[in-house]
């Protein structure tokens, strides 16, 4: 079912009348095309733009970097490769307190899941919930330990993996420039078509392949313009993380957007 736009706007951004099951396409297949457009959207930025499709991530491999603020003592950072988080689990609804399971930290002999009630961790939702064994900024994929120094696991993790995270993410509801993108790559599964008849030629107008083209064309100016292409995050190993015992300032860890 597609979630980043409907065949309504494909019909709409075509100028001809709405797909149904009787027009030539009919809407099941319209809504097939916008189906794969989304999926080529979230291949080229690496990323998933509603709740509806969400991308799962088992065991993320993850570093912990120790960082230090004037407020709070050392602790660790998780930096993931993606987010927005929206979940640590298969719930139907995210829940950051009783998951039973997906965020194993090592703490030196053994790797503990933060998010199993059987190990009575304390867990805030927000990044400003600092009086937690561990909290999250879900906007930008970030999860803190508390007083991870103590646990002096950098120097003891199995292959250098201080954490396993398991969670979903994506952006939960859709931007208007993915929502033209998925718009114009799906008018140009169509208008590829000349058998379907949909975009009459005349003299003064281009053929069914270069108006094709064309879409295609702006709908990969859209994601580029927008740098959405490639979206992704520094981690915390670019930051010093991957380096065994070193702790960073928080005043110095680089901006997020």
């Amino acid at each position: 079912m597609p979630s980043y736009c409907a065949h309504a706007d494909v019909s709409a951004f075509l100028q001809v009348s709405n797909f149904t099951g009787d027009t030539t396409p009919q809407s099941d297949a319209v809504e097939a095309f916008i189906d794969m457009a989304e999926g080529r959207i979230e291949q080229l930025t690496n990323h998933a733009w509603s709740t509806a499709k969400a991308i799962e991530v088992t065991d993320e491999r993850c570093r912990i970097q120790t960082v230090q603020s004037n407020a709070i003592n050392i602790r660790g950072r998780i930096q993931l490769a993606h987010y927005p988080i929206l979940i640590f689990s298969k719930n139907a609804t995210p829940n950051f307190t009783n998951t039973n399971g997906n965020v194993k930290i090592w703490e030196g002999t053994s790797y503990v899941d933060y998010c199993d009630s059987a190990n009575n961790k304390d867990i805030g939702t927000l990044v400003t919930d600092i009086d937690g064994d561990m909290w999250t900024d879900t906007e930008r994929g970030i999860i803190y330990i508390e007083n991870y120094a103590t646990h002096n696991m950098l120097n003891s993790s199995p292959a250098g993996v201080d954490a396993y995270v398991s969670y979903e993410y994506g952006t939960a509801n859709t931007p208007q420039d993915i929502k033209l993108a998925t718009i114009y790559l799906a008018a140009a599964t169509i208008a590829m078509n000349d058998d379907l008849n949909l975009m009459p030629e005349g003299d003064d107008s281009m053929d069914n392949s270069t108006k094709s083209q064309k879409f295609e064309d702006m709908a990969i100016k859209i994601l580029k313009d927008n740098r959405r292409l490639d979206r992704d995050m520094t981690m915390a190993r670019g930051i010093g993380g991957f380096g065994v015992g070193r702790v960073v300032n928080q005043w110095q860890l680089p901006m997020q957007s």
